[in-house]
């Protein structure tokens, strides 16, 4: 496997590759320890997953500044595997598999694994363009298609159908067994993921500030976590944790009364996507906060499983948690709902899919 993050671990990437362990497969994970985390680990083994890890520094969030780094990891890549026997190129994401196309040995399969809708990411219409033409090439490349959701078939060449795996970034039932609500007198309004959209998450915070018996969790690390970090001291029911470890999820979750998963619905892919973080939710029984005009509100509504609201009106947030605090039993009919589809989406079931790649 191409993995352009330093694996800490990358929870898809990772379960991807403990099931294919679980089958009898050698598994090694070639990771691009950007801003050197793990400088000290740079081979390791997890649960006979092999992690062997590239150094070329380069800072998150600096666009082009990062192409040389890139460029350097995959040269990196590609004199590594030289002299190495493998069967498959698994890459993950748009950077992986381009790495990939200039890694892999002649009679190798390579696999495209897109965990997300790319042309989504951005609102510039020329580089929406680019991005659009890099995919389209490497999907031509590339022997099978992974995705993850429906958009991404939308822009897919009609020729590249038959290559295409379903593999949706479900959670692993077994890791949220017996997660149970840890009881509160607060109402608990959580965010539990990766820290990346500084405004949403803001007007959370102004939204709940003093309003009596209300906490805000914001459990993660991303771009946006320092920032918010910052600010943290000004609010007095408002706790930001940090970084945490996928075995503490279930945890977590039992803390959390409320999930809020609120993004700016001006970036397409938030627009579309279905984070795993709302399948989370499901499996443990927590009602849900989604924005409007999200992809996630029909599937909300239809089920009645939660609330929406507009993620840039502070009033409007602020309104709809004083309501949800005045009305716990509202709380409940939601979870009722939720129990009616809780298990409808694993990782156990769906993670089969992979082996009509390598069977």
């Amino acid at each position: 496997m191409i993995l352009t993050n330093s694996f800490h671990p990358d929870v898809r990437v990772y379960k991807e590759a403990k099931y294919l362990v679980t089958k009898g497969f050698d598994v090694e994970i070639l990771c691009w320890d950007r801003e050197n985390e793990y400088i000290n680990r740079e081979v390791e083994e997890i649960e006979g997953i092999k992690i062997k890890r590239f150094f070329q520094y380069a800072k998150y969030g600096t666009g082009y500044k990062q192409i040389i780094p890139y460029i350097k990891f995959i040269k990196k890549c590609k004199k590594y595997l030289k002299n190495k026997e493998y069967q498959y190129l698994h890459c993950h994401d748009l950077d992986g598999v381009i790495a990939g196309f200039f890694c892999k040995s002649r009679n190798c399969k390579l696999i495209f694994d897109m965990h997300e809708f790319y042309e989504g990411q951005d609102r510039n219409q020329i580089l929406k363009f680019i991005i659009r033409q890099l995919v389209n090439l490497m999907q031509d490349k590339s022997d099978t298609i992974i995705y993850v959701n429906e958009i991404q078939k939308t822009t897919m060449k009609q020729k590249n159908y038959d290559k295409l795996i379903y593999l949706p970034n479900y959670p692993e039932s077994k890791s949220y067994i017996g997660c149970t609500k840890i009881q509160s007198e607060k109402l608990r309004v959580s965010y539990i993921g990766a820290v990346r959209q500084y405004n949403e998450l803001k007007n959370l915070m102004d939204a709940c500030k003093n309003i009596e018996g209300v906490e805000v969790f914001i459990h993660g690390a991303g771009t946006s976590y320092s920032k918010l970090k910052e600010i943290e001291s000004n609010y007095n029911n408002v706790n930001i944790t940090g970084l945490y470890h996928y075995s503490q999820s279930a945890y977590l979750y039992s803390q959390a009364d409320i999930l809020y998963v609120v993004y700016n619905m001006k970036i397409n892919n938030w627009k579309i996507s279905y984070p795993v973080k709302f399948f989370e939710a499901i499996i443990t029984k927590t009602p849900i906060i989604v924005s409007k005009g999200s992809m996630l509100e029909e599937f909300l509504k239809d089920n009645d499983i939660g609330f929406v609201v507009d993620g840039n009106n502070v009033e409007e947030i602020r309104e709809l948690i004083e309501y949800i605090n005045s009305n716990r039993y509202i709380l409940d009919e939601k979870m009722k709902n939720i129990e009616k589809i809780q298990f409808n989406f694993t990782w156990e079931e769906i993670v089969k899919n992979l082996y009509q790649i390598y069977k």
